[in-house]
């Protein structure tokens, strides 16, 4: 945000210099950028007068001028300006003159002497015209230093942080000044010239069909504008800040943006149809030109300022072609509004129309300031252009704005900061910062916040307004206090850490992703709705507006990236928090997810080569990972779920809540992907599986002593699960039982019969201490054996 210092004079006494003012209120929480001095006129630059331009013998585009100062002989210049004619009066640097390193010299110029250098505003840094010489009125003494007529300026450029829309605005940045100084802050006065014969209930109407988005519309109406040039004050400030002046009704709109921050517009009534005003949705597909010449195409999303029959200006943005102010319009209705931040963020991303306006209405306007630049905009019409307006102010305010009141503890404040400030300094902060005080004892303060003010909600924002007026400077250095306590079991940290060293130790690559994502991507592969999706305040687009339900999104968008780059050997895992919305409780929890895809070995050949991850590649992988958290033999279940391929699904649930899940991903999440190989998913929730975990493990040496295996095989019904044949075994608490491996199945149903198959199981046995004998094998087998032929169905073999 640039401000001009002779501007800022307007409203308040400045008392320091331009570089100690932002010196000043960088203390105060303001940073600079820079500062520019305007106006900044050499020594030897005077006034002169052209007596007579002839045109050069040698060239097309430069003139021979006759110049006087008002003393002594005319002088003899050579002049490439189209304007410099005679009669004009002009700056003239005299020979000698520098320029910074440039020295003005007599010199030749194509065989004629010229004595001197007449002045752009350009040459002299008071404007960006270079188009002419600068020409100064006519009653202007001849031979006066120019210094001693042109007033210089300084511009300082302030970086100001979006929370603090407030600050782009020279009232804004003055109320600073006035805060850090205690000079009294002045307002312009705003006469207004009413024609009470004209109501402008009569003839426009002001329909705003979705308030949401537009919480306060204000229209006026004026008569008899007489369209020109601003007045040369006006003109000097807003170049001063980089603005070109067009005519003085478009920049009374700039001016009154710059002065109160409220971007405003103005329309030619004439093209209005119906003479109304109606503040809607875009169509989609809907069309409008803006004043750019710039043909948009536009959705619901978009907020639109149409007439009757069109859109007329892209609210918040820019306005239309077909209701621009022209050199012939008499009848201007102004708008003054306030609008949503978040939609004028979408539209300006997604419609790629960044303007002055729009940069301000993403940060927020407050309807307080509205009011104000409407009042202030109405003035000036009638001060420069000769309106009149009509009697009344069409103002749509629904929902009204509330300040927020704020209840403080001094002795919080001061514990915060490092500082020792009494409470009536406390007071005295926060009165200067613009806040009123609602009520004061010995221990706290309530305020109420300025209209002006968004960005003001609790108390901790209140400790920044007062270390803003102390000066951050002066905030104290406190060294840093750590003290170890809690025991390993207490720390947070360690087991994700841990977690995700498993993983890497498994062959994974780790990637990380943004929690924000578009509706469409965190919707995917869930059975959750829009309202269970957490959506963001203010997003910075569509495609970050929502937090991610679950880690899906992230691994889908990685593999994808890939893929798209002949990447197909991809095995990756993420760690993250997902956010869901649970009927207005918001949860939040880490999940972790494993992508597999390609060939687990690229770079063997023959039969190790062509091998691709399959379904019980990602199933070894989760169990690898589980029992490094002491979890084996686990119970999968087979499940139906959108993320996965129907049938091709399995998860691990205790007491009916999914703890792992696993599966080759739904088509309907790789469509479009192009993948060779099939890819496989797996979600775990990393936070309740570290809580169940059962610690460490212990290290068990390596047995001594040969262990015993022996097969069972029987014939049993297809629904008898392997999960529990293996609980049944479990259960019998054999000793010395050391693991169970299903080796073979068969099913025909000419040999077995239908609904029947053949399973066969290895089952190995240890004793830790000598080698067992085939009888004490053979005696664990049969125990085995009788517990399966005791099963309905089953035939043993």
């Amino acid at each position: 945000m640039k401000t001009s210092v002779d501007w800022l004079s307007h409203y308040i006494d400045i008392p320091w210099q331009p570089r100690e003012l932002a010196t000043r209120l960088t203390a105060a929480g303001l940073e600079v950028e820079g500062i520019e001095t305007i106006g900044s006129i050499p020594d030897g630059v005077v006034t002169a007068k052209i007596l007579s331009r002839e045109p050069h013998p040698n060239s097309d585009h430069l003139s021979i001028c006759q110049v006087t100062t008002g003393a002594g002989d005319p002088l003899q210049i050579v002049c490439g300006a189209p304007n410099c004619d005679a009669g004009k009066t002009v700056p003239l640097a005299t020979l000698g003159t520098k320029f910074g390193d440039f020295t003005i010299k007599k010199a030749k110029l194509r065989g004629v002497e010229s004595n001197g250098m007449m002045c752009s505003a350009k040459e002299l840094g008071l404007s960006e015209d270079h188009s002419g010489l600068m020409i100064l009125p006519d009653d202007t003494p001849l031979g006066v230093p120019l210094t001693s007529l042109v007033k210089t300026d300084s511009v300082i450029d302030w970086e100001v942080t979006p929370n603090r829309p407030d600050w782009l605005s020279h009232i804004g940045i003055a109320r600073e000044i006035h805060a850090v100084s205690g000079a009294e802050l002045r307002l312009p006065d705003m006469p207004i010239t009413i024609d009470e014969t004209k109501n402008i209930h009569d003839s426009v109407s002001v329909e705003v069909r979705d308030s949401d988005l537009c919480p306060r519309y204000m229209a006026r109406v004026f008569d008899n504008v007489k369209i020109g040039p601003s007045p040369d004050w006006m003109v000097r400030h807003l170049e001063a800040v980089g603005l070109r002046s067009i005519n003085n009704v478009v920049d009374i709109t700039n001016y009154v943006m710059l002065e109160f921050g409220n971007p405003l517009h103005a329309f030619d009534l004439r093209t209005l149809a119906g003479s109304k005003i109606i503040v809607r949705r875009a169509a989609d597909g809907e069309t409008i030109t803006t004043l750019d010449e710039t043909k948009l195409t536009l959705s619901h999303d978009n907020l639109l300022i149409a007439d009757a029959e069109r859109g007329v200006a892209l609210a918040g943005i820019m306005g239309g072609e077909n209701s621009m102010i022209t050199d012939d319009t008499t009848t201007v209705l102004l708008e003054a509004a306030t609008f949503d931040r978040s939609n004028i963020r979408i539209s300006s991303r997604t419609l790629g129309k960044a303007t002055d306006s729009s940069y301000r209405y993403e940060r927020g306007v407050s309807p307080y300031l509205t009011a104000l630049a409407s009042e202030r905009a109405a003035s000036l019409l009638c001060q420069l252009c000769g309106a009149t307006q009509r009697k009344g102010v069409i103002d749509c305010y629904g929902k009204k704005w509330q300040c927020e009141d704020i209840t403080m503890k001094f002795a919080r404040c001061n514990s915060r900061l490092g500082l020792n400030l009494s409470n009536e300094q406390i007071a005295y902060c926060l009165k200067r910062r613009g806040l009123t005080i609602l009520s004061q004892d010995a221990e706290s303060i309530t305020v109420r916040t300025p209209e002006w003010r968004f960005d003001l909600k609790a108390e901790h924002d209140l400790f920044e307004e007062v270390a803003q007026m102390c000066g951050l400077d002066t905030i104290p250095e406190a060294p840093v206090k750590a003290s170890i306590g809690g025991t390993l079991k207490d720390d947070k940290f360690l087991p994700q850490e841990t977690a995700r060293a498993d993983f890497l130790a498994l062959g994974l690559d780790e990637i990380f992703n943004y929690s924000l994502w578009s509706l469409s991507q965190c919707l995917a592969g869930t059975e959750l709705a829009e309202e269970n999706i957490l959506k963001v305040y203010n997003p910075i687009s569509i495609d970050t507006a929502y937090l991610r339900p679950t880690i899906l999104p992230g691994l889908l968008e990685v593999v994808a990236h890939n893929v798209a780059r002949n990447e197909h050997d991809l095995g990756l895992f993420e760690m993250g928090r997902v956010f869901q919305n649970d009927n207005g409780k918001y949860l939040e929890r880490t999940q972790a997810g494993v992508a597999l895809t390609g060939r687990p070995y690229p770079g063997r050949f023959g039969a190790d080569l062509a091998r691709a991850y399959d379904f019980y590649d990602m199933k070894g992988l989760m169990e690898d990972w589980l029992a490094r958290r002491g979890y084996r033999n686990i119970a999968w279940e087979p499940i139906a779920s959108p993320a996965f391929k129907k049938g091709a699904a399995a998860a691990w649930k205790i007491n009916g809540k999914v703890l792992v899940s696993f599966g080759e991903a739904a088509p309907a999440l790789t469509k479009g992907m192009r993948l060779r190989y099939p890819l496989f998913i797996a979600l775990l929730e990393t936070e309740q599986l570290m809580a169940m975990s059962k610690g460490i493990s212990k290290y068990t040496p390596i047995p001594q002593f040969p262990g015993t295996s022996r097969d069972v095989s029987f014939v049993a019904p297809s629904n008898l699960k392997h999960n529990d044949i293996v609980a049944l075994i479990q259960g019998l608490k054999l000793q010395y039982l050391e693991k169970i491996q299903l080796f073979d199945i068969f099913e025909d149903e000419k040999v077995l019969g239908k609904g029947r198959r053949s399973l066969a199981y290895n089952i190995t046995f240890r004793n830790p201490e000598r080698t067992m004998t085939d009888d004490e094998g053979n005696a664990l087998q049969e125990q085995i054996r009788k517990a399966l032929a005791a099963l309905p169905g089953v035939e043993l073999r």
